[in-house]
């Protein structure tokens, strides 16, 4: 658990955890990327990994400072729920429910960055 302040001289390893689980959905969608047979296809699951890569700087900005135990609670809920999208990436029959489950995902991700950001 880290304590509430500002900013810290190391990297908080709950924010990097989810820095490093957003640059793994990234990895998947682009393992994806390489099966899609159609450009209407690529171009979704490219717009997906835009999405994620945007969320990727964010917490790489956010990666020295210190959170509050229940964001870090809900940090590893983001975290869990990225093991539930990599599957989701891996098996989807269509790409529509690659955006679906990336979407779900990012929500949550958005909640967490934005309650690190407030304070």
């Amino acid at each position: 658990m880290n304590a509430v302040i500002a900013n810290q001289s190391t990297i908080n390893s709950e924010t990097k955890q989810l820095h490093d689980n957003l640059i793994a959905q990234h990895q998947a969608l682009s393992d994806r990327l390489s099966t899609v047979t159609s450009a209407d296809d690529a171009d979704a699951i490219v717009r997906e990994m835009q999405e994620i890569n945007f969320r990727v700087m964010i917490s790489g900005g956010l990666l020295f400072k210190q959170t509050t135990a229940q964001i870090d609670d809900n940090l590893q809920s983001v975290i869990a729920a990225g093991t539930d999208l990599k599957t989701a990436i891996a098996q989807a029959d269509k790409v529509r429910d690659i955006i679906k489950a990336t979407s779900k995902y990012l929500g949550l991700v958005d909640k967490v960055l934005d309650r690190i950001k407030l304070l």
